[in-house]
């Protein structure tokens, strides 16, 4: 093997080692996330409850705030039929 070929291997391997690295740093990542999400959202839930329980929020008075979105904010038009004649 010439000089050469044996810098693009070495570099090629290093750049393999960066690559399977990045991906473990990735992982673990993930589950960091995973886990943090879980505990705020579980944070957050007792916050809301506290809330309702201290201003005595009803169903009705969160309805609006919990009601789901459609994705259509214009109604839809029927289309026109002809008369017969």
């Amino acid at each position: 093997m010439s000089e050469q070929d044996t810098n693009t291997y070495s570099s090629a391997q290093s750049a393999s080692d960066q690559l399977a690295a990045a991906q473990k740093a990735q992982a673990e990542l993930a589950a960091k996330i995973d886990a943090l999400l879980t505990q705020t959202r579980e944070e957050d839930l007792a916050t809301v409850k506290r809330l309702i329980t201290t201003h005595s929020f009803s169903a009705t008075d969160l309805r609006s705030v919990m009601k789901a979105k459609s994705s259509r904010s214009a109604p839809r038009k029927s289309t026109s039929r002809r008369r017969k004649v």
